[in-house]
């Protein structure tokens, strides 16, 4: 299983202006080793329309499980402001999909392009730069001891007072980060922010596991591999090395063995 953190490339926010954009990039790359179909309508438990961004079936299926292998693929545009409920969304979406049928592809496993674990990496990130943001809590100032006296009475008593308030609740800040890194450290841990860091990348790396449980895997590229099909965090295809396990694409249901 390869290291998500350091592996793995993940799309910078608004890297692309639309989410056509993006399946458009993806899709010509992959057209070498698939046949592409875009857009594709189906019916959830057979009433209610809905429609797949890309189902993808390998030109050669000789390497892969099934006599006639075909995905579904689903894409979404990460933004700066995307929180973990919009990516948690789409993986339900994703969910969906997998009880849907597509015509004579039946119902298919999908895979989400980029990961859902792009929104936990960014959430780790948004945690860093908070921190680092309550670690240098700016010192009491002169401009900023006018600006509150000037607003008070008594001005003559009051900077001291607020200048003491300050202090204090930049002391007790840093006295609670102090707290948490040595938390983090008895843990085994370098600081807090290192400490958080992993639990994301757990707590995300067991989603996918779960999401995999679902039918649901993931599209992304790789550092080694270039782009790779993921299920429970396990490569089944790569662009550089081709079918890695001989896993059966077709949704799972009772036994999940392969």
């Amino acid at each position: 299983m390869l290291n998500y953190a350091g592996d793995w490339i993940f799309p910078r926010a608004e890297a692309f202006k639309t989410e056509r954009e993006l399946s458009t990039h993806v899709l010509s790359v992959l057209e070498k080793w698939f046949h592409i179909e875009e857009q594709v309508p189906g019916f959830y438990r057979g009433r209610e329309p809905v429609r797949i961004d890309a189902i993808l079936v390998p030109r050669d299926p000789e390497p892969w499980f099934d006599e006639e292998p075909a995905f579904g693929v689903e894409f979404k545009r990460p933004v700066e402001d995307m929180n973990l409920g919009s990516y948690h969304a789409w993986a339900g979406q994703a969910v969906d999909y997998a009880h849907c049928e597509f015509g004579h592809h039946g119902r298919l496993q999908v895979f989400l392009c980029p990961s859902p674990m792009v929104g936990y990496l960014a959430s780790e990130r948004h945690m860093t730069e908070l921190r680092q943001r309550r670690a240098n809590l700016p010192a009491f100032t002169e401009q900023s001891e006018l600006s509150i006296s000037a607003r008070l009475p008594a001005p003559g008593d009051v900077p001291e007072i607020v200048r003491a308030r300050a202090d204090k609740k930049r002391r007790d800040e840093q006295a609670r980060l102090d707290t948490e890194d040595a938390t983090a450290r008895s843990l085994g841990f370098e600081d807090d922010v290192h400490r958080r860091q992993e639990e994301r990348r757990f707590t995300a790396l067991e989603l996918m596991r779960l999401l995999g449980q679902l039918n649901v895997g993931e599209l992304m590229p790789s550092r080694y591999y270039g782009w790779t099909l993921l299920r429970s965090g396990m490569p089944l295809w790569s662009q550089n090395r081709g079918v890695h396990r001989r896993f059966s694409l077709k949704p799972r249901t009772a036994a999940r063995d392969r």
